[in-house]
């Protein structure tokens, strides 16, 4: 159950509060959020929860079904797949954009951000991999310059990036860093080389370079998704089945070796 809320700046002290719900399984992935029920535990105007829910809608850690209400982002390998749909198209437009923008002090601030990945890799410290790595892509689509274009992938690509958050909190399945270690070397490999790309390639060659990495990107967070629901189902306690009526003379025989 949720602690009811201190009072304070009630939206931001909210949205947070949430935020650590979600992350210690008080709010598990897939569980629906029902707006009244939940204003009233926390203490708080449904107004307030409403405004909450969509800055976590936004970091991609809710979702809203039309008609079904808000739910704690659970992805499947079907909503990745959408997602990474629009992603290929929609990224490698903006780097391409963004090539032509690109100064000395923006190079240098997106190469910051790949140094703290691979520090924090060393680290083990999946939180602060993941804020850089979406502080790498954010300030690549604000460098487009086309407003509309970074507030698409700021909302298609939040829930991506959530995933892994979620995947790590108290109430998902345990999380074993060692065994998506590699992939989070190469991961920061490739980061480089994609601001290696930015620096130097042309327009058409950074789109392109961008479309293959994001293509990697995507099978390895399918395969992770995948693992995810594989220990869903393992954990899954079985359906007992009824017992069977008595076999015939006929079933018997056929037993017999």
């Amino acid at each position: 159950m949720i602690r009811a809320m201190k009072r304070g700046n009630m939206r931001s002290r909210l949205t947070d509060h949430l935020i650590e719900a979600i992350l210690h399984g008080e709010l598990r992935p897939g569980d629906r959020i029902v707006e009244g029920k939940l204003a009233r535990q926390l203490q708080v105007g449904q107004s307030t929860l409403r405004e909450a829910l969509q800055e976590l809608e936004h970091r991609g850690l809710v979702t809203k079904r039309e008609n079904r209400g808000t739910f704690v982002t659970k992805l499947t390998t079907k909503d990745v797949e959408g997602i990474y749909a629009v992603r290929l198209e929609l990224e490698p437009l903006a780097a391409s954009l963004a090539h032509s923008r690109l100064t000395p002090e923006h190079a240098a601030r997106l190469n910051h951000f790949v140094d703290m990945m691979e520090s924090a890799r060393l680290r083990r410290d999946l939180f602060e991999i993941l804020r850089n790595d979406l502080a790498f892509h954010q300030h690549i689509w604000k460098l487009s310059d086309n407003t509309a274009l970074e507030r698409a992938l700021n909302l298609v690509c939040a829930p991506l990036f959530a995933f892994y958050l979620l995947r790590i909190s108290s109430g998902a399945p345990a999380y074993d860093f060692n065994k998506d270690a590699y992939d989070f070397s190469r991961d920061n490999q490739e980061h480089y080389a994609l601001l290696q790309s930015l620096k130097k390639g042309a327009a058409e060659d950074v789109r392109q370079s961008f479309r293959e990495m994001i293509e990697g990107f995507r099978v390895r967070h399918l395969r992770h998704v995948q693992s995810v629901e594989s220990k869903r189902d393992a954990m899954a306690v079985p359906e007992i089945q009824p017992a069977r009526a008595a076999e015939t003379p006929a079933a018997k025989e056929d037993l017999i070796p």
